[in-house]
């Protein structure tokens, strides 16, 4: 699947994938670049109770949130 990543990062999750991969606003993911460095892996994190600063820490996680269509003008 191709998405195209707007403003300030943000990346549309399309409903049926988060239906299909069960991902809630809310839900932290962590990403994984692939090795083409083109692409990334999206898995819901184990931790769901990570606040915002240990998220940041992280590096490598990020908070599902809803998203604003103006990131995509």
């Amino acid at each position: 699947m191709i998405l195209t990543v707007g403003k300030n990062g943000a990346i549309p999750l399309p409903n049926e994938l988060c239906e299909d991969s069960k991902i809630s606003i809310g839900d932290i993911l962590i990403f994984t670049i692939i090795e083409d460095n083109r692409s990334i892996k999206l898995e819901k994190f184990e931790d769901q109770t990570l606040s915002d600063e240990q998220i940041e820490a992280h590096g490598n996680l990020t908070r599902v949130e809803e998203i604003n269509l103006k990131d995509f003008e």
